[in-house]
């Protein structure tokens, strides 16, 4: 019997021993597991921070590319306005000059007088010159306009 407690007692003893290093194992294990959680949080937390600022970025660069493009796009209608009102400006300048001679012809072939007095006549003309500018103007932040004229006669 004594053969046998002294086996029982090395069995409960080994069983013991085997028993504290398994919990030395879990608790090893549990500390690993709770670092580990640690890092995916703090990966994580990074990732959501790095995503943010991505997306921040992302949102200033689509901002100063509307606005570049809106510029671009606003340069080109305000060429064009000028373009059409300078174009509109001259039509009027040609069709007031065109006018100008068709008085003029018309006088000259009225009228029979002398070199000198159509001379004077035509001084008279051309003192009484009306001048006309044709413009555009354009509101810059709505893009609405209307087409304009300025008169200016001379009495010189």
């Amino acid at each position: 019997i004594l053969d046998f407690l002294s086996k029982e007692l090395l069995r409960l003893q080994e069983e013991r021993k085997i028993h504290a290093l398994v919990m030395l194992a879990e608790r090893r294990r549990r500390m690993r597991e709770a670092e580990e959680s640690g890092r995916r949080q703090e990966e994580e937390r990074r990732r959501r921070e790095e995503d943010e600022i991505f997306r921040q970025a992302r949102e200033g660069v689509v901002k100063v590319q509307q606005k570049t493009i809106d510029t671009y796009l606003e340069d080109i209608i305000l060429s064009s306005m000028e373009r059409t009102a300078e174009k509109q400006a001259r039509e009027e300048v040609q069709r007031r000059a065109v006018e100008i001679n068709d008085i003029a012809y018309e006088m000259e072939s009225r009228y029979v007088v002398t070199k000198q007095h159509f001379r004077g006549c035509l001084q008279q003309f051309r003192a009484c010159l009306t001048i006309s500018i044709c413009g555009y103007m354009c509101h810059p932040r709505h893009g609405k306009g209307r087409a304009i004229m300025f008169m200016v006669t001379s009495l010189v």
